[in-house]
């Protein structure tokens, strides 16, 4: 059984129960582009098949997927997922992804059952004195369908005038509206915390919330070397070790 990475999504978010509340930082519903992070970071195997250029995955790959968003649930950080799902059995990952069991086929009906007869005997071959009979007579054609009726024809609209056209009538004289002076008001000022990734790379923090902690900034330093590699591939970032001027 294998589908593609948005069939995956799709299976993936029908198994997760929508009880299953996360926090404000977690999606709780994977897609595309989180699946294909999660294998950059390794917590989803590469796929296990390729037809041309789509990429193809299994149940492992469902298992894994699953499992991470149920650890999440619980509030676990990625480092600590990766710790313990990091090339985990099948087994375990089945106990940890509780996946929903499949439905039940419906009962086939008693009397839609196949019953098994004993094979008829040969019919006896007709004796050779019998007379052929007469082939049946052609069908007399049918007669041609009616035709239909032709449409009636428009009504001419001759004499018809367009109606009068009234008088215009007098706009009213406008009146000046008293003049009210605008105060401007003053733009409001927010916060924004950065957190820099690397040289020329840095995470800007436009919520209003709290400055990150350090504990923030090693899970953030953990979690961006992906993104840090992927821009690096790009030329989107300087290369690794190279200071700016």
């Amino acid at each position: 059984m294998e589908w593609t990475i948005g069939e995956l999504a799709e299976r993936a978010s029908a198994a997760l129960t929508p009880t299953a509340q996360l926090n404000g930082r977690v999606r709780d519903v994977p897609n595309e582009r989180l699946i294909r992070w999660y294998s950059t970071i390794g917590l989803l195997d590469p796929p296990s098949a390729r037809r041309g250029r789509v990429a193809m995955y299994g149940r492992r790959h469902l298992l894994q997927l699953i499992a991470v968003k149920r650890r999440q649930a619980e509030g676990r950080t990625i480092a600590e997922i990766q710790a313990e799902l990091t090339g985990a059995t099948d087994q375990v990952l089945e106990s940890i992804a509780r996946l929903p069991e499949p439905p039940a086929e419906p009962a086939v009906p008693r009397t839609a059952r196949p019953r098994f007869w004993a094979e008829p005997p040969t019919p006896a071959a007709p004796p050779p004195a019998a007379a052929a009979a007469p082939p049946p007579a052609a069908a007399a054609p049918s007669s041609p369908p009616p035709r239909p009726a032709a449409p009636p024809a428009r009504a001419a609209a001759a004499g018809a005038r367009p109606p009068a056209a009234s008088a215009p009538s007098t706009p009213p004289t406008p009146t000046a509206a008293p003049f009210t002076p605008t105060v401007p008001t003053a733009p409001t000022a927010a916060v924004v915390h950065g957190v820099r990734l690397a040289a020329g790379v840095t995470l800007l923090l436009d919520g209003g919330g709290r400055a990150p902690s350090p504990n923030d900034l090693a899970e953030i330093g953990a979690a961006s070397e992906a993104l840090l590699s992927i821009l690096r591939e790009h030329d989107l970032a300087p290369p690794e070790g190279k200071k700016l001027p």
